[in-house]
């Protein structure tokens, strides 16, 4: 089951990374989170050739992405973009939604929240 999550856009401006270098990234917010990929392998996530690594967004005098806290990659499906963090959350966005916004078609993808499976209660009555 999917629920609205947040959403996807690219970033304005280059992010700098922990080692100092400059990368081009999409932001990623989720439940107010702040998130960035670097476009590069998204691209490459986008085209099932590796994962892409998700990296907390903070700003400190522009945007600094931190360390990997996570991994985007293609659906098996190759219909979306699976986001999964280290702590187990899953998120899914549409590859097509994804693609229009690298091609600034579109300013923003929304994103979704891939919840468990639970036990569903038969209706009776």
């Amino acid at each position: 089951m999917l629920k609205r999550a947040g959403y996807l856009q690219r970033c304005r401006c280059a992010a700098v990374d922990e080692e100092g270098r400059t990368c081009r990234i999409v932001e990623v917010v989720l439940h107010g989170r702040r998130f960035g990929v670097r476009v590069g392998e998204l691209r490459q996530a986008l085209d099932g050739r590796r994962p892409a690594r998700v990296g907390p967004l903070r700003d400190d005098w522009g945007m600094v992405l931190g360390g990997t806290v996570g991994r985007a990659e293609r659906s098996r499906s190759g219909a979306a973009i699976v986001v999964e963090l280290v702590t187990g959350e899953r998120y899914t966005v549409p590859a097509a939604a994804l693609r229009a916004v690298l091609a600034r078609a579109a300013a923003f993808a929304p994103i979704a929240a891939v919840l468990p499976a639970g036990r569903r209660t038969p209706v009776t009555g």
